[in-house]
């Protein structure tokens, strides 16, 4: 009976507390990350003028066509469906190598999950009005970009694998992939930037499910931690610690690389927001959607529309990859070993 009033009045876990606020936060964001692919073809593809200012933006590609074109194909060349079914087996492999088989069939199941919904989204449930507009394309509904899910999936399962010393290079490294993947298909004219950002909020949405669900409930903290450079102090008290940090939880400095990038990345967004705002009174001040029917807008304007979907691009991969890195536990317990 004492044992058990002990085990009653005892605090919880802080490891565990951590896990419950990072699997919280982790469903918080695939649910806004889904609501921002809704919104973004409710308000680029279902609009009248929101078609319009993406179609400013395919034409204003064929500017930076001119000077990417080439490297752009033959990246998009090498995406295709035996690339993402080799890219399960990788992580599959490289996770169960790395000794978290946990890891791996997550990564692995939000691979599958984000390219099959992306096919669904794409072919079965969304559609796109047709305002005789567009001039490619034979009206079909291309949002999400196929290409860019592949790649952005790539990037998640990277993360999803990656022990927490070196989730943030992770991060780095898969927005990086993704974003050149999603300008390469916008560059090339084969999709919209409506097309990609919704691409890569999937992705995102889709990684943020598989941390929610437990992705990552094997995190042993210190032994999966970034070094800092200097042996760990082990003060005997709270007060003794001078502002460090406790045993078991992840220093501020280990994330610090996802947190630029998170940075960077809403500056990035801020400014596509301000670029979309001049394409979207470009596109009213031109005359409207039949202005960009018959490419009235200046080549000024149509520049304007496809440096914000390029840096939108840039900005939505960046804040996601980056939001899915620091949804690492900030304390994490030693019991989840056993889960490995």
């Amino acid at each position: 009976m004492t044992s058990r009033n002990n085990s009653l009045t005892q605090p919880p876990d802080p490891g565990w507390r951590a896990q419950r606020r990072s699997r919280l936060l982790a469903g918080v964001l695939a649910v806004v990350c889904m609501v921002g692919v809704a919104l973004t073809w409710w308000l680029l593809v279902v609009h009248l003028t929101g078609q319009a200012m993406e179609q400013a933006a395919l034409d204003g590609s064929r500017i930076g066509a001119h000077f990417v074109s080439d490297h752009a194909r033959n990246l998009l060349h090498v995406v295709s469906l035996p690339a993402a079914i080799g890219l399960v087996l990788v992580v599959l492999v490289g996770a169960r190598w790395r000794g978290s088989r946990r890891r791996a069939l997550w990564a692995a199941g939000a691979v599958v999950a984000i390219n099959i919904s992306t096919q669904v989204l794409k072919y079965l449930i969304l559609w796109r009005p047709d305002y005789g507009l567009f001039r490619k394309f034979g009206g079909m509904n291309t949002l999400p970009s196929g290409h860019t899910a592949v790649a952005a999936s790539a990037a998640v399962a990277l993360i999803l694998v990656t022990g927490p010393r070196w989730r943030g290079v992770a991060a780095w490294a898969g927005a990086a992939l993704a974003a050149a993947m999603g300008y390469s298909t916008l560059v090339c004219q084969w999709h919209r930037p409506g097309d990609v950002i919704a691409a890569l909020l999937l992705a995102t949405s889709w990684g943020a499910v598989a941390i929610a669900c437990g992705a990552w409930a094997d995190e042993a903290g210190p032994a999966d931690s970034e070094p800092t450079g200097a042996a760990p102090a082990t003060p005997s008290t709270p007060a003794a610690a001078g502002g460090g940090v406790a045993a078991g939880e992840l220093p501020p400095a280990r994330l610090s690389s996802a947190a630029v990038l998170g940075g960077l990345g809403i500056l990035a967004g801020a400014a596509a927001l301000m670029l979309e705002v001049l394409t979207w009174r470009g596109v009213v001040d031109a005359g409207g959607a039949g202005a960009v029917a018959a490419a009235q807008l200046s080549r000024t304007a149509v520049f304007i529309a496809y440096a914000a979907g390029a840096v939108g691009t840039v900005a939505v991969a960046g804040m996601g990859m980056a939001a899915l890195a620091l949804l690492t536990p900030r304390g994490v317990g030693q019991a989840g070993r056993a889960a490995r």
